[in-house]
């Protein structure tokens, strides 16, 4: 029997929208060859989601150093697979990761891999398998991959070609596959070309017709550790949580800054909050917010505004889709310098963005031609070949367009569903934390007293103990490592 998902979905406040019934999007399981040992360990995926499109980002990161690496995605009839940007994850990633600033303060008496495709040899069929119909669709090349997409109908034939052609089966995955393959899925297998040899992946994206909230986390499991962690970034007119996963929550209460070591214990409190909500069964909203893409936010731990500087520019910009722009042109991925100031233009347009283009073409395939009438047209989003943006908001009106970041770190056990994203409160989570306690805050005053946030109260006790020092031992030995450098950071102005 083939499973129906049906589902509406609530969108943008006042309003509640109704959308199509619900089905499942590509969500990509690592098959590596028997003679790799290569482990996934985190998988970075960005979900749009439209009444006339539905497009989901992917990139796997991984530990091991394979020769060869391949890829798997169940997808839904229609789907068209294209390759994605890397600027597209770093400013989503980087723009929305949680900032900690320290306490406000004073000086007293002083007056701040996956798994292997098709081989040179392989067939477009099962190989001898006869009847048991393995149907390629399509093969093509799409940036870095080799793909395939494939259909059957046979329980066990997808099984079988993919160990013909190389791919790791493991035992526990045949009956996930076979699933899929009941509920009526097709498949999309990626092989990195020879000689691209990368501990991250070039993102891929699947775009799928209709609005579609349900991602099939149960192929995640392939190729996966004890745990894996997951970032997911939501696009669309509303804010969404995972229905059937706890709500983690790091309590800020208890941040702290290190003076000394210039870091907060946030890492600490945030690795203990998803691993006690539900035994790791939990996903972390840290960042919600209406309107960000193209208009600037603010915050109260950077009231005047948050500026975005990434790397090879001196110069900040204030919204994210100028900064998407902006790393494209620092990546090499466009020479397009005209992307921010159309992009500024659209904070407050209450029109649809229309796709000119015929289903699977990309925005700049000849065949694309207009968009309705009183529709933006997409390509005045895209920044040349850098049109991730563009793609995301198709369907979508700008100014009312969330963008919001899911984290996890589940245990394998907790991928034994999908991932249905429903709506939540259309509440906005602000990413910028001030720090409630200090650690070494004499690194800061030297012998005068400091006097931080929180600590008011002790002026009039003469000046006593700094009620941050309780939390000193606490906070130093949750202190999490410094993160190396990136290529792209957010700060207030």
């Amino acid at each position: 029997m083939k499973l129906r998902l049906l589902a509406f979905l609530a969108l943008a406040v006042p309003a509640a929208t109704l959308l199509p019934p619900r089905d499942a999007l590509a969500c990509g399981g690592c098959f590596a060859p028997v003679t790799q040992t290569t482990v996934v360990n985190a998988h970075r995926m960005v979900l749009s989601i439209s009444p006339v499109q539905s497009v989901l980002w992917d990139q796997i990161q991984y530990a091991g150093d394979p020769s060869e690496f391949a890829w798997v995605l169940p997808v839904k009839r229609g789907a068209t697979i294209q390759v994605g940007s890397d600027a597209w994850f770093e400013t989503l990633d980087a723009a929305t990761s949680v900032r900690i600033t320290p306490p406000n303060s004073m000086c007293g008496g002083s007056g701040g891999g996956c798994g292997v495709l098709i081989g040179g040899a392989a067939s477009d069929s099962a190989g001898g398998f006869g009847n048991e119909q393995v149907t390629v669709l399509h093969r093509g090349t799409v940036g870095p991959y080799e793909t395939a997409t494939l259909a059957t109908d046979t329980p066990g034939a997808l099984n079988r070609w993919l160990e013909a052609n190389d791919f790791g089966v493991d035992e526990s995955t045949q009956p996930v596959i076979d699933a899929y393959v009941e509920e009526d899925f097709d498949f999309i297998a990626l092989k990195l070309q020879p000689g691209r040899d990368v501990k991250e992946m070039t993102p891929v994206r699947v775009v799928m017709p209709g609005a579609n909230t349900t991602l099939p986390l149960r192929m995640v499991a392939a190729g996966t550790g004890a745990n894996v962690a997951i970032t997911l970034f939501v696009i669309g007119e509303g804010r969404h949580a995972p229905e059937g996963f706890a709500a983690a929550s790091v309590p800020h209460d208890l941040l702290a800054w290190d003076f000394a070591s210039q870091e907060s214990n946030y890492g600490a409190l945030r690795e203990k909050a998803l691993a006690a909500a539900d035994g790791g069964r939990a996903f972390l909203t840290p960042y919600a917010q209406q309107g960000s893409l193209f208009s600037p936010v603010s915050s109260s731990a950077a009231p005047f505004g948050v500026q975005y500087t990434t790397s090879g520019s001196t110069t900040p910009v204030d919204t994210i889709a100028a900064a998407f722009a902006q790393q494209g042109l620092a990546n090499g991925e466009t020479e397009d310098t005209a992307c921010a100031v159309r992009f500024a233009e659209l904070a407050m347009e209450a029109r649809a963005v229309g796709n000119p283009c015929p289903a699977g073409a990309p925005l700049s395939d000849p065949s694309c031609d207009g968009v309705g009438s009183g529709q933006i047209d997409a390509r005045e989003l895209a920044c040349g070949p850098l049109d991730d943006l563009a793609v995301a908001m198709i369907g979508l009106h700008p100014k009312d367009v969330w963008l919001t970041r899911l984290e996890a770190n589940l245990p394998r056990a907790a991928l034994d569903t999908d991932l249905v994203l429903v709506p939540a409160p259309q509440e906005r989570v602000d990413n910028w934390l001030r720090a409630r306690a200090s650690v070494h805050a004499e690194v800061l005053c030297g012998a005068a007293t400091p006097v931080l946030d929180g600590d008011r109260t002790s002026r009039s006790r003469g000046q006593g103990t700094l009620v941050g020092m309780t939390l000193g031992a606490l906070a130093l030995a949750a202190a999490v490592a410094r993160r190396g450098a990136r290529r792209f950071a957010a700060r207030p102005a």
